[in-house]
Parts: C-alpha cells; structure tokens; sequence
C-alpha cells in the first residue's frame, strides 16, 4: 500500500518558497523536456524584493532554529522525510522530465533524495574536549547562519538535499536555489517542507542569470555551496571573499580511469563505460579519459565499444533506456563542438555523435581512439556521452598523463594487483580514487576535488562541521590563570 498523502501537492503549478509561503511573480521562465524539445511549466523568476524578504525571514528564524535542540531537528527532519515519501514518484517524474534522466534512474535519485533525509536526521555535534598541561579545552561548533544552498542541474534532488540536511541539521537556514535549467523538482521538494519546519527554515528561490549574483554578494548570507563548473566556482569564490563568507564549492573533473593489463577484461569493461556514459555522460564525479595498458588495448578497446553498443539511446520514458538526452541545448553544442574538432583532426570515433533521427538533444555514445594529450577531447571536461581512450606503457608515464589536468575530482584504478592499484592511486592528485570500480559517490564519506576540482567537502560524518564555525573554551582552575 502506498504511504497516506497528508497534503495536496499540485505538480503543475510551481512556486518560490518566501518565509513558508508560496510566491509566484510576475515574471517566469520555463524548462524544456530535452528527450522531446517540449516546454515545461511556467516557474517564477524571484524579484530583487523577494530575495531581500527570503533572506531576512531566513535571518529570523535563524534565532531560534540555532537554539533548537538537535534531537528536535531530528525530529522534524524525519517527519518531513515522512511526508515527503508519498510523492517520491511524483518527484521522480519530474526529475525524468527536466534533466531527460531515463524513468529508473530519475526514481533512484527522488528515492535517495529521501534516505539523504533519513540519514542526516542522524547527525550529530557534540562538543570535544581536550585535556592540556594548564587547562581544559571545550571545541564547540556553532551554525553560521543563512547558508545559500546553489544547485546544479544534472541532479536537482540528489545535489540540494545533499547541500541543505547538514545546513539545517546544524542549525543553519538555508535558501535553495536550483539551477533555471531543472527548478521543478527542487521547488517541489521544498514547498513540501511547509508546515513541517518553522517558516524561514528552509527557502527556495527560482531565478534567472542574477539571483546567483545577489546572493553570493548579499552581506546576510554567512556561507555558499555551490556545485557547477570551474568557471562559475571562480566567480563565486571572488564573490564571497568580498565579505568573507565561507564557501564550500564542488567543482568540475577530469577524472582518469587507469586500467592495469591483468584485468579481466570482460568483466572490467561494462564498469569502465558505464563510469564514462552514467547520466549521459553527466556526472561530475565520472570518467572523462580512459587510459589502458598498451598489452591489452585493442581487446580492451573493443570491449568497452561493444559494451557502449548495447547501450540503448532514448527518450526518458522508454524501457530500457540507459544514455538519455543530453540536458540542454548549450551542453548539446558543447559536446557537439568536442565530437566535431576530433572530426576535423582526424582522430579516429567510434560511434557516430549527433543523433538526428529523434527530436530531443541526443548523442550516440562515443569513443574517441587515442587522440593526442594536448586535443580538446581529452583536455575539457566534456560532461556529456564522448571519451577518449588512449594507451600507457609504464606506471610513471600513466600517473603524469592521469595528473596532466588542472582538476582534480576523482579517479577508478583497475588492477587484480591491489598492491599495485594502490600505489598508483597514492600517486594520484586528486581527492577520490576508486579501484576496481567505476566512481560512485557516497554520501557515507566525505567528497571533494583537489586543485580547481574545488574547495572543501561535503558528506561523511563530518558534513555538518563544514557549516559551522568553530569556538574554543578556555577552562582554567579558579585561581590558577597566569600572564605568559
């Protein structure tokens, strides 16, 4: 039996989320349905008025939300949970429409959006002492206040919730602001925390190219995170420093997988292809450039092109899909751009690009084989269906082409050799390797980039210290401070 809808949800009609009331405007803007170029619903475009009035609301019940007890929080926080897990299809169609994520996947998202909840209901801060030779030190981390939660659009759920359960477990209010591309789910999923948390708690806010600007500028916001492009990361970062606000930034990769010559080939590359086309291609945290032992290319090559063929291409909707659309019409031409240029220079594909017999933004999953290091294909990040494979030789030579990047996200490793998997990962400049797998992020763990990957870490235990600042207690016996 399906869980009991304790409030009427109209998944139509979208609106902003000002201090626990739904506000429309009078402007909006719309998404597009990339599996078939359709528009989506109307969303509201928050004016200059309504982001002042969502960030001094947030400022208010920052005042009491920080005084809350954390098993209170808790408490709401599961109850929202509750509530929220009568929509989870509802969500997870809409994620199926705006981002074009094929109808299992986008469910898993909505349905890990809801264990997120459960999981961060379970955090905890608790203070830390420390024993020293004159004094005993009391470490307390205390909520910073209106945090802006900035999300991107390849996992509207996944992304915000991941961003605002340690905020608020924390004692934080925060502002949600989705990316224009893909609002529809996010505004949903936080119109839905109405009536469960305090108003002012959490907000959501729908914009245009300037929201994003008049929050990482506005003086009554204490931190940002932000996931998105390096580019956009740099902004930011000159934004906030302005006032000096703390920022957490996920940024881009070009993550390498390394495969080793004693794999299993058979097994090893289904994993390998599906680390580089997972989401379309999509994914942050996913391979970008395949480097495989010249003992067993060829055979290697030809086993993640077979594996890459059995992929079915197709609209959301459709069974069996696994290589949805890409998400819009900018990234499309990206990718379009990068397939394009190794045309033009001769590198060999496998796979043909562009799809033009369906209406949506479709690209057939491509390989580009061994093109040189310094070509677009293996310098950008292409964020879309197109990878390039090229050979290694020695473990030196592949640990600099790996490092070769001015990001530094993630990596995989595939060796039956551990001892040897593990020294090459030891090696790599980045903030997560995997071995023997294609990456998977988990929230269990913390995750962050090194170099223009990005700036601190979100996930793991630790998550919620990331939105607090830290205090230290000085404790000294009566009578026994002295002047050093």
């Amino acid at each position: 039996m399906a869980p009991a809808r304790t409030t009427d949800v109209d998944f139509t009609q979208f609106y902003n989320i000002v201090n626990g009331e739904k506000r429309s405007s009078k402007e909006f803007l719309h998404g597009f349905n990339p599996s078939t170029q359709q528009d989506l619903w109307d969303v509201p475009i928050a004016s200059p008025e309504d982001i002042e009035e969502t960030i001094q609301a947030a400022k208010t019940a920052f005042k009491s939300w920080s005084k809350t007890a954390m098993d209170e929080r808790s408490v709401l926080l599961k109850k929202y949970a509750e509530a929220i897990k009568p929509y989870l299809g509802d969500l997870g169609d809409l994620v199926m429409k705006e981002i074009g994520k094929p109808v299992r996947f986008a469910h898993h998202e909505a349905q890990y959006a809801y264990s997120e909840l459960i999981k961060s209901a379970n955090l905890r801060l608790e203070d830390e002492t420390v024993q020293g030779e004159d004094r005993e030190y009391v470490l307390r981390y205390q909520p910073l206040g209106v945090v802006a939660a900035i999300c991107p659009w390849n996992y509207p759920l996944g992304q915000a919730t991941m961003k605002f359960l340690p905020g608020l477990m924390a004692g934080n209010t925060v502002i949600v602001k989705p990316s224009p591309f893909s609002p529809y789910s996010a505004l949903k999923l936080v119109e839905i925390a109405q009536g469960i948390l305090p108003p002012g708690v959490l907000s959501v806010l729908n914009g245009n190219d300037s929201l994003g600007p008049l929050l990482t500028t506005h003086p009554g916001i204490a931190k940002i995170s932000f996931a998105g492009s390096v580019a956009t990361g740099k902004k930011i970062a000159e934004s906030a420093a302005k006032t000096l606000k703390r920022v957490t930034l996920e940024l881009g990769g070009n993550d390498a997988t390394i495969v080793c010559k004693d794999v299993d080939i058979e097994k090893a590359a289904p994993q390998v292809i599906l680390g580089a086309f997972f989401n379309t291609g999509q994914v942050c945290a996913g391979t970008k450039r395949i480097y495989i032992h010249e003992d067993i290319y060829p055979q290697f090559l030809e086993a993640i092109a077979k594996a890459a063929r059995s992929f079915k291409v197709g609209a959301s909707d459709a069974e069996g899909v696994t290589i949805g659309p890409v998400q819009n019409e900018m990234q499309y031409n990206k990718v379009k751009s990068i397939f394009d240029d190794a045309k033009t220079h001769g590198y060999k594909t496998i796979g043909n690009g562009a799809v033009i017999d369906k209406k949506g933004f479709f690209f057939e999953p491509t390989i580009v084989d061994q093109p040189p290091a310094n070509s677009r294909i293996v310098t950008e990040e292409q964020f879309g269906p197109i990878v390039p494979s090229m050979p290694w030789s020695t473990e030196e030579e592949v640990i600099e082409l790996a490092n070769d990047s001015e990001m530094g996200l993630g990596a995989s490793v595939w060796s039956n050799d551990l001892e040897q998997a593990t020294r090459i990962a030891k090696q790599l400049d980045v903030g997560s390797v995997h071995i023997n797998s294609m990456e998977k992020v988990s929230i269990k763990i913390p995750f962050g980039g090194h170099k223009e990957s990005g700036i601190g870490v979100e996930g793991g235990p630790g998550a919620i210290k990331t939105y607090c600042d830290l205090q230290v207690l000085h404790y000294y016996k009566a009578g026994d401070a002295q002047v050093h």
